[in-house]
């Protein structure tokens, strides 16, 4: 049976390019690692995003910016497996 697995951050979004569809069921796990492992970079640019914005900002913005910048991590990121058909 094949599957549709996708990486979700933080917010419950998928995360571009992070999308397989198609998967074979001997695949699966191989695949979920693959996407875990873009977890990483993607905490990292939402964060570098946020803490630009912060630069830009003054009082309780800025402070909101910096803090949503420190809940993201990589580990809240979730795989989410679909089988299809």
């Amino acid at each position: 049976m094949p599957y549709e697995i996708r990486l979700t951050d933080t917010n419950g979004y998928t995360v571009p390019t992070a999308v397989r569809y198609q998967v074979p069921d001997d695949q699966r796990e191989a695949t979920e690692k693959e996407l875990r492992d873009l977890a990483t970079e993607d905490a990292a640019q939402q964060r570098a995003v946020l803490l630009s914005h912060a630069k830009a900002l003054t009082g309780v913005s800025a402070e909101n910016a910096r803090a949503a910048a420190n809940r993201i991590r990589a580990t809240d990121y979730q795989v989410k497996t679909t089988p299809v058909g």
